[in-house]
């Protein structure tokens, strides 16, 4: 029965394999073209994110405080904020060492990691500067709003922080060949331990609560090209090392399941 836990444990955890595989060449596009400002780039605007969420996460704090919700709830805001908090904190002393000194020149980088609670584009996130950021974050928006299916919202709300996790897991495998990529990738170790537990634990939850087919092909397609938009992003992110062509041709392997799934989500769902 498709509806069953497992099978839709299954459709979810496979779907997000597929994703972590198709990050995989934007991550090795960078590797293998990498420069100096490439390196800049990802990690200032990086940093900047991860500081919105922070933000965001100390909002909700406060919100729920002022409307007296439970202490547990509130706790868990904080908690989130301060792991947000240290995954900055790592990317900016990365950031520090790398310039020696010199000026960070990524141009208005603190507008990157400006969106709203509702994860949409906030004022600062300038769709001039990063046309796909800011489609990502509009487009999860407007997916939430579209929904008349509670599930599909929590499915595409936990799907937007949860997704991450491919992005930092196979940054702290790339070959530490220089002193940049080993800082990099202890500190994206320790990134994607704490992500693990926003996405794919989710997936558990989210599989037992299920009510119709009709939700769950809804919730496929729009994370499906949800992810779309986040692989053009963090190609954007690391100043494109894929060109448009080689993008489309990933972005169509992703979409007809050519891409080799990489058992990330999976064997959390599973443990």
């Amino acid at each position: 029965m498709r509806l069953s836990e497992a099978n839709v444990r299954e459709e979810l955890s496979t779907l997000m394999d597929r994703y972590t595989g198709a990050m995989n060449p934007v991550i090795q596009a960078y590797v293998q073209r990498r420069t100096r400002e490439r390196d800049i780039n990802w990690v200032a605007l990086q940093a900047t994110k991860e500081y919105g969420a922070m933000r965001m996460h100390g909002w909700a704090m406060f919100r729920k405080a002022k409307d007296m919700d439970t202490l547990q709830s509130i706790r868990k805001s904080c908690e989130d904020s301060y792991e947000e908090a240290e995954h900055y904190w790592g990317l900016m002393k990365i950031l520090e060492w790398y310039l020696d000194g010199k000026p960070c020149e990524v141009k208005e980088m603190w507008g990157y990691g400006d969106f709203t609670e509702a994860n949409g584009p906030g004022p600062g996130m300038k769709e001039s500067l990063w046309p796909e950021q800011y489609r990502y974050f509009a487009m999860s928006q407007q997916i939430m709003k579209e929904t008349k299916s509670a599930w599909v919202r929590e499915v595409i709300g936990s799907n937007v922080e949860g997704a991450a996790v491919s992005f930092h897991h196979l940054l702290s495998l790339v070959p530490p060949t220089d002193e940049f990529l080993k800082r990099v990738a202890e500190h994206e170790r320790s990134i994607a331990d704490d992500e693990r537990h926003h996405g794919p634990q989710m997936i558990r939850q989210l599989a037992r609560t299920v009510k119709s087919e009709a939700e769950l092909d809804e919730a496929i397609r729009k994370i499906t090209e949800l992810r779309v938009q986040e692989l053009r992003q963090r190609n954007e992110q690391f100043l494109h090392p894929l060109n448009a062509a080689e993008m489309k041709q990933l972005e169509d392997d992703f979409r007809n399941h050519r891409i080799e799934p990489v058992p990330l989500f999976s064997s959390v769902v599973a443990a």
